[in-house]
């Protein structure tokens, strides 16, 4: 008789938080930073592969953990092309969980801009909408200052039906060394502060002498209600952009643009400026509306150089690695060192996507019985 399938935890509601950010941004040597050994990604074929993995591919996955994570140390993403067990939800559960990597929540679960597609096995939709499929996703670690998943696993359900929507991955440490010293050491030092959403409050300007008292009231009230929200400790700021004094802006605190990876050491590029500027989202494809357009700018919020921004997006550009995956393709990435984007396309498209906070023993946690972040803003949305 066959054997009986494996019955598995319905992980609806049971994901632990994604876990803080590890930073390590302190005395980072620019002018002698270390050489990059092998980047990202590695490819692995099953169709290169022996005919016996054939029905046996979780158990190859399981057998080969150890060799599988340490290629992924050593390179920072693996491609896994042309396997079976990926083509559904289940099946990609099996994959990671054959891996033993440990789900957790979106560092940005509690915004409700990505939603849960498969709740039971902790899938995460990757940015298919139509509404979003003629905007470019740069490049970008998922990770805020405060919060950041460890690994990552993209898996593709349906290719683009009428082409493109290439999913794009870069090795952050490659582009730390291919940065021009003098720029790498002026974003380094200066730090950088992103952006994340724009409130334009004109209504204000109607409200005469009780103008500055509802503009105070409204920025607090924004901080306490609705900012808590987001998780990503941040500020409230009326007219950092310089466009519009009534216009509120939610801006996390200032950051490092470069991190050690919390295992190797090695410096990475670890800032989302290319997915997150305005002066280069307004130089492609962009379909976000005014409220969610996101900005970068210095550690003081004085604007970054055009120049500057146009060599990081050179740079992040050359380091590029576009993949076309197929039905049940899968780049398993470390989270810290390489980033992600996604390219346009036409027609539906399926990709998905689960975050881990840890690889074998889930991670231990001082408040464990504190409140999870909840699903308010993905419900309601």
């Amino acid at each position: 008789d066959a054997p009986a399938p494996v019955a598995r935890k319905d992980l609806t509601g049971a994901l632990p938080d994604c876990p803080a950010t590890v930073w390590s941004a302190e005395g980072i040597d620019i002018d002698n930073l270390p050489k990059v050994a092998e980047t990202a990604p590695l490819v692995v074929d099953a169709a290169e592969l022996s005919e016996s993995l054939r029905g046996a591919e979780a158990a190859y996955f399981a057998e080969r953990r150890d060799e599988i994570m340490g290629q992924l140390e050593r390179h920072g993403a693996i491609l896994f092309r042309n396997f079976e067990l990926m083509k559904d939800a289940e099946g990609f559960r099996e994959f990671y969980e054959s891996l033993q990597l440990n789900p957790c929540l979106d560092p940005i679960h509690t915004s409700g801009l990505r939603e849960m597609v498969g709740k039971k096995d902790a899938v995460y939709e990757a940015v298919n909408k139509p509404s979003l499929a003629q905007h470019f996703v740069g490049l970008h670690n998922e990770s805020t200052f405060v919060k950041t998943a460890k690994f990552g696993a993209f898996v593709c359900f349906k290719p683009a039906t009428e082409g493109g929507g290439e999913f794009l991955i870069a090795d952050g440490a490659k582009i730390v060394n291919d940065m021009d010293k003098d720029v790498l050491r002026r974003l380094y030092e200066d730090k950088v502060r992103i952006s994340v959403s724009n409130l334009d409050l004109n209504f204000v300007e109607a409200l005469g002498g009780a103008k500055q008292w509802a503009k105070d009231g409204l920025q607090d009230m924004v901080l306490k209600m609705i900012a808590p929200k987001f998780d990503m400790d941040l500020e409230m700021i009326y007219g950092t952009d310089g466009s519009n004094p009534n216009r509120l802006q939610a801006i996390e605190h200032a950051q490092s643009p470069i991190n050690r990876h919390p295992v190797t050491g090695q410096p990475v590029w670890f800032c989302n400026m290319h997915n997150h500027s305005r002066y280069l989202r307004d130089r492609r494809p962009c379909t976000v509306p005014e409220v969610g357009m996101t900005d970068v700018y210095k550690g003081d919020l004085s604007k970054i150089s055009p120049e500057d921004v146009d060599h990081v997006n050179e740079v992040c550009e050359r380091n590029i690695v576009r993949v076309l995956m197929q039905k049940g393709d899968a780049i398993l990435l470390d989270n810290y060192r390489v980033l992600h984007g996604r390219d346009v396309f036409k027609g539906e498209r399926n990709h998905a996507v689960t975050w881990f906070e840890s690889q074998g023993e889930p991670l231990r946690r001082e408040d464990a019985s504190a409140d999870k972040p909840d699903d308010f803003m993905n419900n309601l949305i």
